[in-house]
């Protein structure tokens, strides 16, 4: 049986060093599971194996709870105080645990190891409202928001919630105008409730509702296309963003539109409604740049190992259809067989 134990603990390394990293990465909750219950099944086939008594449901020791797989992650995370993934997942375990404290020392420690990524910033800004008797999103968590606006102007959740904050002091004008930005960079499916909360912002600081966007005819039409390396490694959770940005310019777009990874190839047509900035208009250029990205976290932002083409100039009101590739990885060299890398994950 001490032979059947070695070579049981050998195969768990195996798979913690095969398995583990990646899905840290893109499915943090199916690693809590390898990470806890692999031990379990391996001491389970040992019972059975080595007594057969063990069947006995009476004999049967009870399986740990979730709550105490999370205390099992938080002893490791003591081990390994390094690991900024570990950290994030301690936090949102501990978020969901509703055990606010917790998660926020855990947030804390990850800012340690990464104090400038604004997602991190905005996490520990809703650990702090959450805490809150009354969920007031002030003080030290409107400066982590602040913070995170500042590295990243189009971070959605610090806009939706430092929108929040200004609603709550009833400064509904700067609500309305923090949220409205989110129109064009939230998915689709929710803009219209977007659109309603902005409204509802508007009328109480007596403005009138937000006009509703006429149909603007389309300055560029854009087919992307996906390396087939790339498109065997998509998720469900990464987002395509299409844009186009002045063509010598700043890299902020003139237009976005941010659509779901489903199928491929496809058409995107871009217009001056798709714009995030109405004093930044496509119609008032020539020739833009036009490139698609996927990003792994959901952030506009490119990030490393996201997926992305090579940027295409493209005549603004030309009524050809023009061809994108995305065939690289942000941050690598490109390859002939490219592979995922993990980015920030949301």
């Amino acid at each position: 049986m001490a032979l059947f134990m070695a070579a049981a603990i050998g195969m768990l390394l195996i798979v913690y060093a095969v398995v583990l990293p990646p899905l840290w990465k893109s499915a943090r909750t199916t690693a809590l599971i390898v990470l806890i219950g692999l031990p379990l099944f391996a001491i389970g086939l040992y019972a059975v194996v080595g007594n057969r008594a063990a069947l006995d449901p009476a004999q049967q020791a009870a399986q740990p709870t979730l709550d105490q797989q999370v205390d099992a992650l938080a002893q490791q995370m003591r081990k390994h105080p390094d690991n900024l993934e570990g950290w994030v997942l301690l936090g949102r375990s501990r978020k969901q645990q509703q055990r606010f404290d917790a998660a926020r020392d855990a947030f804390e420690q990850a800012r340690k190891l990464s104090p400038r990524d604004p997602d991190l910033m905005v996490e520990l800004a809703e650990i702090l409202s959450l805490s809150d008797p009354q969920h007031r999103v002030q003080g030290a968590a409107r400066d982590l928001l602040d913070q995170a606006l500042s590295v990243d102007p189009r971070n959605q959740r610090a806009l939706w919630f430092k929108g929040i904050s200004q609603y709550q002091q009833q400064q509904f004008a700067q609500a309305a105008a923090t949220w409205t930005p989110l129109l064009q960079l939230a998915p689709q499916q929710t803009r219209a409730a977007l659109r309603k909360q902005i409204n509802e912002a508007r009328a109480k600081a007596r403005l009138p509702p937000l006009p509703v966007a006429a149909a603007q005819p389309a300055l560029v039409r854009v087919r992307v296309e996906i390396a087939p390396a790339l498109k065997a490694q998509l998720v469900s959770s990464d987002v395509l963003f299409v844009l186009a940005r002045q063509a010598d310019g700043p890299p902020m777009p003139l237009a976005v539109k941010r659509l779901s990874v489903s199928q491929f190839p496809l058409e995107v047509e871009l217009a001056d409604a798709d714009g995030p900035m109405p004093t930044m208009r496509m119609s008032q250029q020539q020739t833009v740049n036009v490139l698609a990205r996927i990003s792994h976290s959901g952030d506009a932002l490119p990030q490393p190992g996201d997926f992305e083409s090579t940027a295409v100039n493209a005549t603004v009101g030309a009524s050809e259809t023009i061809g994108v590739v995305i065939d690289s990885i942000h941050g690598e060299a490109n390859t002939t067989k490219p592979q995922r890398t993990n980015g920030k994950q949301p």
